[in-house]
């Protein structure tokens, strides 16, 4: 097909002197092909350019994109003749006609062959853009099979250079004495390395002491585990994943001299994610993140204390304790919530946990040991410390006493999610068994969920645990049989499988609990043995597990978001920390059967699939915990350090910015979400707790150090997170009102156009301005609505519900088309003459609106910020995730008593450093 710039084709019979080389008589056609080829040719003449330019030598871009665009043309052009010269007075000349056909047939040909000479793709850009490497025209071998043949051609043809850096020979001085340095200090390593072992007396007979059990304190903090010697520096002020070095090379990671939560976590891969993430999430395939960041406590003891801990930890619900969590209680599921300590007068919350019991092995063997019992307690590492201190605080309370273990280097675990991710965990996972009759129960029911789709259509809380192999033994991953979709047999017995898990019990405890079980699948063989097995056995044998590879415990839990989320679940697995990277290799390398392998993702990654989901993010959107308190101030410093860089002509002028009405400046810090402003903090604190001027004298009294500790306390602390759940309870008339510097969670959702960003502000609607009652008889002729600067429009609050959308009444458009006749014309320029006319005089610019926008209410009318804003790629609009004051928020839930109203929880968004809201609603969540 030929570009937008080709030159059209004339009727035929008419003169066409502007083609090249269509009808045209054979004769004319050899002087137009030379002129073709002449004009299209590699060196063109320069095209002629105004001599008043800058840069006469230089081609602007529109010249270079017409050069390519004839180029292009002319290789395309396939050259005709005129089929209706071989008629001549009505008679058809056989010859003539034959001829025509062939000469065609001939340019056609041509034209192909120029055509696959003159490509623009070469082999290397074939490949997907998760293969292309920069170097890649440089070795064929970098390409897939069914290209080398032709990357080859190519690279021949183009006389493409290609270096082996293991054979090429120095051509320099400088290069020839490197080399030679480095053979010599190679030499002189190998010498050093001989000495050592003679001086261990490795020669000797030595007795080979196996490797220490790591010791696991009780009601104590455990150390990291020990690495390889040349990496032990690296981690003194953090520790490192267990697929460090994996993710080292294919994504970004925190600065050295920056880590998050104490480890090295990748933040995002370096290839382009976001809209996979999206299409994962919704539509096929599966991405796995190595969450082994997720500490784990281990808390045991005697039942009763137990249980004494988990109700002081906020687990009051009477459901949980009766006989329909019997199952929880027996290790059979997993519960997920909120966890809580008390203080004086409140409740603080914590964060979001995850807790699993382990089961016991048989009632006699309880009543022996007075119902022993150990659970697991999964928690966000931003919170892990203020959870190890309570749970040591509740625990030396109980009598008898329970014991709390640091398991965060004992325990990693991986999640993935995606409709694809049942299969992928199928594919790696094998059930370690020596005879089939042996097989795990919780081991079969995995493989029995084939074809399964979603993680979350499962029970809630299930749990499945058994052995697996090592998956190196069965390296590469091979795909898994799957039954085909329209197999209705099969979806009915995997329905059947999914109902049978509600009712099943645990019979025996779970291998994760038990520390020996931990320490021997964490000696798995090495690499270099695997390698000299497989070597004894026929190419592509799977190696079956003998005496030397131990079983690995796990645990899986799937995990369902949302009740009204349409998205795909996620599956947890759990296991020993050092058997995670051998899992994750198997698992990033597995053929899914819809193509591709499992991608992976960071921080980045979670943040925006939550988001999508419609849900909070931990420690980010939960500014009322103390992780969140410390997320808040950090991103705070991260935010002003980037404005501070941004040269002045550029960055956002706070001070300056025009809010409409004579309103000027920023509401609060234009780089943070600034609840002392939305809670008045400063204004409640005692006098003895205000900040102190640093400028002040270089002398400094005992009275102005004490007054300096408390300049930099933290200015959050007073801020607490209220969950939906205990909001409910102040929503009735007669209960008291919610803490004045409590926070809410809210979801907001933007009405039209818009997209909200971190750090917006949330407004409500002002209110209805009273009526005015003349106290005259008579009904005044004219009311001019004088607009007084520095006070808002009385409609206000009626422009900004105009702006809601309706099905019913959308908004009417006039549009002038071009085939509109004239009576129509004159009917719409009447409309516009007869109409209100304008203010006079005019208003000042952005006294009443702004570019046509409703101006944004009154800081008294501010409720919240917008903690994590941006597009939902699934909903196709701008949506968010706010912290909003429970106090106004309470208010705005009374002020409507009808919640079908049109303007109930509806909000304006405004965007730091902007002047424009946008129309929304929120729902808490």
């Amino acid at each position: 097909m030929p570009p937008k710039a080709a030159p059209q084709a004339k009727p035929v019979g008419k003169s066409t002197g502007q083609s090249t080389s269509l009808n045209k008589p054979k004769a004319e056609l050899d002087t137009s092909k030379q002129s073709t080829q002449s004009k299209s040719s590699k060196r063109k003449d320069h095209p002629q350019q105004d001599t008043r330019s800058r840069n006469p030598g230089k081609r602007s871009d529109s010249d270079t994109r017409d050069t390519k665009r004839v180029k292009i043309h002319d290789v395309r052009s396939i050259a005709s003749q005129k089929s209706h010269a071989a008629l001549k007075d009505g008679e058809l000349n056989v010859q003539s006609f034959v001829g025509s056909l062939s000469f065609e047939i001939n340019a056609l040909d041509e034209s192909m062959r120029r055509t696959r000479t003159s490509q623009t793709s070469r082999a290397f850009q074939r490949v997907p853009f998760t293969m292309r490497r920069r170097a890649a025209a440089h070795n064929h071998k970098k390409v897939p099979v069914r290209l080398r043949k032709r990357a080859m051609r190519e690279m021949a043809e183009d006389n493409t250079p290609t270096v082996s850096s293991r054979t090429r020979t120095p051509k320099t001085t400088r290069a020839r004495l490197r080399a030679e340095t480095a053979k010599k200090l190679e030499l002189l390593a190998k010498r050093k390395k001989l000495r050592k072992l003679k001086a261990s007396g490795a020669d000797e007979e030595t007795v080979s002491i196996r490797a220490a059990r790591p010791k696991i304190r009780r009601n104590a903090l455990n150390d990291p585990s020990i690495t390889a010697r040349k990496f032990r520096k690296r981690q003194i002020s953090k520790t490192w994943l267990p697929t460090h070095l994996w993710h080292a090379k294919r994504a970004r990671m925190t600065p050295p001299t920056q880590p998050l939560w104490r480890f090295a976590v990748p933040l995002t891969p370096t290839q382009k994610v976001y809209r996979p993430t999206h299409r994962i999430q919704w539509e096929k395939g599966a991405m796995a993140w190595d969450m082994s960041y997720i500490s784990t406590i281990g808390l045991s003891g005697p039942q009763n204390s137990v249980q004494n801990v988990l109700k002081s930890l906020g687990l009051t619900q009477e459901a949980l304790w009766n006989d329909k969590a019997r199952r929880w209680r027996s290790g059979s599921m997993h519960w997920s919530g909120m966890l809580s300590r008390k203080l004086k007068d409140d409740t603080h919350i914590i964060g979001p946990a995850t807790i699993i019991w382990n089961p016991e092995k048989n009632e006699e063997d309880a009543n022996q040991r007075k119902q022993f019992r150990q659970l697991y307690i999964r928690i966000h590492p931003s919170a892990f410390l203020e959870t190890f201190n309570e749970l040591l605080r509740l625990a030396k309370m109980q009598n008898p006493r329970a014991y709390v273990e640091d398991l965060r280097f004992e325990i990693g675990s991986i999640d993935i999610t995606g409709p694809d991710s049942t299969e992928a965990l199928l594919g790696v996972l094998r059930p370690y068994f020596s005879k089939p009759e042996s097989k795990e129960p919780h081991a079969s029911k995995l493989e029995s969920l084939a074809g399964l789709k979603d993680p979350g259509a499962l029970p809630l809380g299930s749990l499945l645990a058994f052995s697996i192999i090592d998956p190196r033994l069965r390296y590469p991953p091979r795909q898994v049989a799957l039954p085909k979709k329209d197999d209705q047999n099969a979806q009915i017995a995997l329905l059947g499988i999914i109902s049978a898990l509600r009712k099943e019990e645990c019979a025996k405890p779970h291998q994760l609990f038990d520390r020996d079980a931990r320490f021997k699948a964490s000696r798995l063989p090495s690499q270099r043995s695997l390698n000299r097995r497989r070597g004894k056995s026929a190419p592509g044998t799977a190696l079956e597990p003998t005496m030397v590879d131990p079983p690995i415990p796990i645990m899986l839990l799937a995990t369902r978001h949302s009740v009204d989320s349409q998205s795909s679940g996620t599956w947890t697995l759990m296991l020993p920390w050092k058997c995670v990277l051998p899992v994750w290799y198997s698992l990033m390398h597995y053929p899914l059967s819809t193509g591709g392998n499992p991608w992976f993702g960071g921080v980045d990654e979670i943040r925006h699939v939550t988001f999508e989901r419609g849900l909070p993010w931990f420690p980010g959107d939960f500014p009322g915990t103390d992780a969140g308190k410390t997320w808040e101030l950090e991103e705070r410093k991260v935010r002003q350090k980037s404005w501070d860089k941004m040269p002045k002509g550029k960055r956002v002028n706070w001070e300056s910015l025009d809010l409409g009405a004579g309103r000027k400046g920023e509401v609060g810090i234009g780089w943070s979400c600034d609840y002392e402003t939305l809670l008045g903090i400063n204004k409640t604190n005692d006098p003895d707790e205000m900040e102190v001027d640093g400028k002040d004298g270089c002398g400094q009294s005992k009275a102005d150090s004490q007054n300096e500790k408390h300049a930099f306390k933290n200015p959050l602390e007073s801020v607490a997170q209220l969950p939906k759940s205990v909001f409910a309870t102040y929503q009735s008339p007669t209960s008291e009102p919610p803490p004045l510097t409590s926070l809410m969670t809210a979801q907001i959702i933007i009405l039209g156009r818009g997209v909200p960003t971190t750090c917006a502000r949330v407004y409500r609607l002002p209110g209805a301005q009273p009526a005015t009652i003349s106290s005259q008889a008579e009904v005044p002729a004219t009311d001019p609505q004088l607009k007084v600067e520095g006070k808002l429009p009385p409609n206000l609050r009626e422009q900004w519900l105009a702006r809601k959308p309706s099905k019913k009444n959308g908004p009417k458009k006039v549009a002038v088309k071009s085939d509109m006749d004239m009576e129509i014309r004159q009917q719409l320029l009447a409309q516009q003459l007869i109409g209100p006319p304008s203010q006079f005089p005019p208003p000042s610019p952005n006294s009443e609106s702004i570019n046509g926008h409703p101006l944004c209410p009154d800081e008294e009318d501010l409720i919240g910020f917008v903690t994590t804003g941006s597009f939902n790629l699934r909903d196709g609009r701008g949506e968010a995730i706010a912290s909003l004051s429970a106090t106004k928020a309470l208010e705005e839930l009374r002020r409507y008593k009808n919640q079908t109203d049109p303007a109930a929880r509806l909000c304006v968004v405004r965007n730091a450093g902007q002047n424009v809201g946008w129309l929304a609603k929120w729902e808490l969540i």
